[in-house]
């Protein structure tokens, strides 16, 4: 009898480390896969890259644990049908949850945006943090991370000023009404010519917009590498602005012209 006990104790035992042994193996090849998947540089974003690692993981550290189980000798049908059920009913209670993981593997899979790109959703812009499963993180310009479930980035309008090769600049400028429009003109085109990132094509314009209160407003529209979109942009005011005080024609402050009537009255 006690011989029987202590056999069956060191069968159990036996069982115990083979199953812990398969959850381990298991654990362990997961990691040489995922790292065989970064190895192999597929040609997709890194985020689903990552993604796609991690869900390897998690995949063969199951199976390692179901192995385990059938070694120890548990009954894996009812479990599977018990498991089955759950399933079920967690899937009815986490649909939203459920939702944001296929939002978020649907903008993996499309590459909408991607770590790095500068983005706009509604009146959040920044540089994109993260891309995950369930969410999406942008680092604000005035520093914050905010966080955006990606059911709600997938219905949102995304403006990635990444993704164009160039962007196109818009400045405006005043001038007063006494000076020569078509020297501002000559003054500001070889600004622009004199930049090299200032695409020739397609050409700047320089477009008379307006008559303000008080300037002859000019539009300035050009092209430039959208890397340098806001470098370019900086320089550009700056040096337009020297270059037409240089020429002499004023950039006037806004004024207005008041006239008072008084009346009098003879005695």
């Amino acid at each position: 009898m006690l011989l029987d006990v202590i056999s069956g104790g060191i069968e159990l035992f036996i069982r115990i480390l083979l199953a812990l042994s398969s959850i381990a193996i298991s654990y362990y090849l997961g990691i040489v896969f995922s790292n065989y998947i970064k190895k192999s540089k597929l040609r997709a974003p890194p985020e689903l890259v990552y993604n796609i690692m991690k869900s390897v993981r998690l995949i063969m550290l199951f199976i390692g644990i179901l192995v385990g189980l059938s070694i120890i000798g548990l009954d894996l049908s009812g479990i599977l049908v018990a498991a089955g059920f759950a399933g079920i009913v967690v899937g009815l209670a986490t649909q939203q949850t459920l939702s944001q993981v296929f939002a978020g593997l649907s903008m993996l899979i499309e590459g909408r945006v991607k770590v790095g790109d500068s983005v706009r959703v509604g009146d959040d812009w920044g540089v994109v943090e993260s891309v995950g499963i369930m969410s999406t993180q942008i680092r604000l310009w005035s520093g914050e991370v905010v966080t955006i479930p990606n059911n709600d980035l997938m219905a949102s309008k995304i403006y990635n000023y990444s993704k164009p090769i160039a962007r196109r600049i818009e400045v405006s400028i005043g001038i007063s009404y006494k000076s020569d429009i078509e020297k501002a003109l000559k003054t500001i085109r070889e600004v622009l010519d004199s930049k090299e990132l200032v695409l020739a094509e397609p050409a700047p314009s320089l477009i008379v917009d307006s008559l303000g209160e008080s300037s002859v407003n000019i539009r300035i529209l050009f092209w430039v590498p959208s890397q340098e979109f806001w470098t370019i942009r900086r320089e550009i005011i700056k040096e337009i602005k020297e270059a037409l005080e240089r020429s002499g024609v004023e950039i006037p402050f806004p004024q207005r012209v008041v006239w008072i009537q008084t009346k009098w009255e003879g005695k």
